[in-house]
């Protein structure tokens, strides 16, 4: 027996297009070609219902996995050194104090109310002239100058070293020029130091003592003047002098 198959699709806008069958006759026998041309029609008939609504299959199908890009991992900016180049700081000296002018000491007028006032006979006791350090900044702070002798007032230095530097001028008649000088305690007339300058020159005494009451006994002979400068060393003279 041999059965015709006549074929056609529906299709409707939005639906799906389904195949339907138009027409069937039957006849006696089936041939193997006519099962091949059957197929055929039923592949082509499913082609073009996939063409025409693709949705139609998709839960057929197996999903595609969707593959998520990975982000790329984000650079860290290497930290940027600056270099910092200081300021050169303008340094103010600290101002060096000048120094005080120079105090002159005057003779007294009361002399005969000190405890000692003449000098002793012999002078070679006291003898020869201190020698000085070589190199060191001498500072002057006070001094007695005249041309006549006398008793000098009462005066205190705060040094606990100092040196009485003194100078003798005698142009006239140097060969008979004579000076000499005592340092007494004032409480009770006791003789510290001593020098003598015979024609003219210079003598220097070195002293260490400080902060009590003194004064001076000097006699001249044919001299013009003499002077005697009171130094102490520069390290001295900056640690003492403002107390």
């Amino acid at each position: 027996m041999r059965i015709l198959l006549t074929i056609g699709i529906l299709y409707t806008p939005g639906i799906t297009p389904s195949p339907f069958l138009i027409k069937a006759t039957q006849y006696s026998c089936v041939e193997k070609g006519d099962i091949l041309a059957f197929a055929a029609g039923i592949a082509i008939v499913i082609v073009i219902a996939i063409l025409a609504n693709p949705q139609s299959i998709s839960g057929i199908m197996a999903p595609v996995p969707v593959t998520t890009p990975v982000p790329a991992p984000a650079r860290t900016p290497l930290p940027v050194q600056t270099i910092i180049t200081p300021t050169p700081r303008e340094v103010t000296p600290a101002p060096v104090p000048t120094d005080a002018p120079l105090y002159r000491i005057f003779y007294s007028d009361n002399p005969l109310s000190y405890p000692r006032f003449k000098v002793p006979e012999n002078m070679e006791t006291f003898g020869a002239s201190d020698i000085l350090w070589r190199n060191l900044d001498m500072v002057p702070f006070a001094f007695v100058e005249d041309t006549r002798g006398g008793l000098t007032k009462k005066f205190s230095i705060p040094y606990p070293l100092w040196v009485l530097n003194a100078t003798v001028i005698a142009n006239i008649t140097p060969q008979y020029g004579n000076f000499r000088m005592v340092l007494c305690y004032a409480s009770d007339g006791m003789i510290i130091e001593g020098m003598e300058i015979l024609n003219r020159g210079t003598a220097h005494r070195v002293i260490q003592t400080s902060n009590t009451e003194l004064y001076m006994i000097i006699t001249t002979a044919y001299i013009d003047r003499y002077r005697i400068t009171f130094e102490t060393p520069r390290n001295y003279y900056d640690a003492y002098r403002l107390r």
